[in-house]
C-alpha cells in the first residue's frame, strides 16, 4: 500500500509540474500575440533570459554598452568565451553531420576563389572553425595561408587547439591590419559585432582582397542602428545595417556583387517594429578588374 501511495504521489507531482509548464506555455503564447504586452514581456523578461534577445536602439557601440543591465558583464571579449563558444565549436569542428547548410554557398565560391588565390583573412573566425570544417569538403591550395582574426580570448583558444595537430597554413591575429596582402576576405556571423564598417576596414588596405565572402549577417531596408544583445555570459552591441548602403559602400571601393543568399532568421527589437529584421544575408563580391 505504501508503494502504491508513493507511486500515486509521484505521479501527482509529475502531473502537477506538467500542468504548470503547460500553463506557462499557454500564457506565453497569449502574451506574445498582444502587441504592447508582448513588447513589454520581451523587453523586461525575455531579454535577460534568452540568448540572442535584443533590446534598445542606439547610435554607437558606447551608447549600447551603457545600457547593459546592472551587474552584468558588458562586451564580447570576456574570459568565459574561452570555455563557452570556443570549446562548443571545436568539439563539433570535425563531425561531418555538424556542417551548417548555410555555409554551402561559401564553399562553392571559396572553391572557385582557390583557382587563383591562396591567402584568406578570416574576420571573426573563432578558433579556426571554418578552416577545420571546410577542409573536409575542399582541396586546400598547397601554399594556403589562413589567417584568423578575432578577439584575444578566442585567439588563445585557437592557438591552443592548433598546436594539438598539424594544421598547415593556419595562423591567428587580433589586428585587422594583418589583412594586407590577403586575396580572400571571409567573415561569417561577425560583422554585426564590429563597429567599423567593412568598407572602413578595407579602405585602410593598400592592396584589397580580390574576393569577399560574407555570411550570416543581419540586414534590412531601414537606417543602420545599434542594439544590445544577450550573448549568454555578457551583453554586447549588435549592429543592424542597411543592405543597399552596405553593398554601395563596397561598390565604391571597386567591388561587384556576384551572388547573394538569405537565411531565415529574424531579429525583433521590442517597441521598435520598424526595425524588424526578416532575413540574414550572405554575399560574394569580387574586385573589378
Amino acid at each position: 500500500m505504501a508503494l502504491i501511495a508513493s507511486f500515486g504521489k509521484n505521479n501527482f507531482t509529475q502531473l502537477k509540474q506538467q500542468g504548470v509548464k503547460q500553463l506557462k506555455q499557454s500564457f506565453r503564447k497569449i502574451v506574445t500575440k498582444i502587441p504592447m504586452i508582448s513588447d513589454y514581456y520581451q523587453y523586461h523578461w525575455l531579454f535577460n533570459q534568452n540568448i540572442t534577445a535584443c533590446r534598445g536602439i542606439y547610435n554607437t557601440f558606447a551608447e549600447a554598452l551603457q545600457a547593459t543591465p546592472k551587474g552584468a558583464k558588458a562586451g564580447y571579449n570576456q574570459p568565459e568565451i574561452h570555455n563557452h563558444r570556443s570549446v562548443a565549436k571545436l568539439t563539433t569542428a570535425w563531425e561531418p553531420d555538424q556542417f551548417n547548410s548555410q555555409d554551402y554557398p561559401v564553399l562553392v565560391w571559396l572553391a572557385s576563389a582557390f583557382t587563383n588565390s591562396s591567402t584568406i583573412f578570416d574576420i571573426g573566425g573563432n578558433v579556426g572553425h571554418a578552416y577545420y570544417t571546410y577542409k573536409k569538403f575542399l582541396q586546400y591550395p598547397n601554399d594556403l595561408r589562413w589567417i584568423v582574426c578575432d578577439i584575444p580570448e578566442v585567439i588563445k583558444a585557437g592557438e591552443e587547439l592548433a598546436r594539438k595537430a598539424d594544421n598547415p597554413g593556419l595562423s591567428f591575429t587580433v589586428q585587422f591590419a594583418d589583412a594586407e596582402g590577403a586575396e580572400i576576405l571571409l567573415t561569417c556571423g561577425t560583422l554585426q559585432y564590429i563597429e567599423p564598417s567593412l568598407s572602413e576596414i578595407l579602405g585602410q588596405l593598400k592592396k584589397k582582397p580580390r574576393h569577399i565572402l560574407i555570411n550570416r549577417v543581419p540586414f534590412y531596408d531601414g537606417e543602420t542602428f545599434i542594439t544590445l544583445q544577450n550573448i549568454g555570459y555578457a551583453f554586447c552591441p549588435y549592429k543592424i545595417q542597411n543592405r543597399s548602403e552596405f553593398i554601395a559602400s563596397l561598390s565604391l571601393l571597386g567591388y561587384e556583387l556576384i551572388d547573394s543568399w538569405t537565411w531565415d532568421r529574424t531579429c525583433y527589437i521590442p517597441f521598435h517594429p520598424e526595425n524588424f529584421v526578416r532575413k540574414y544575408y550572405g554575399f560574394y563580391l569580387r574586385l573589378r578588374d
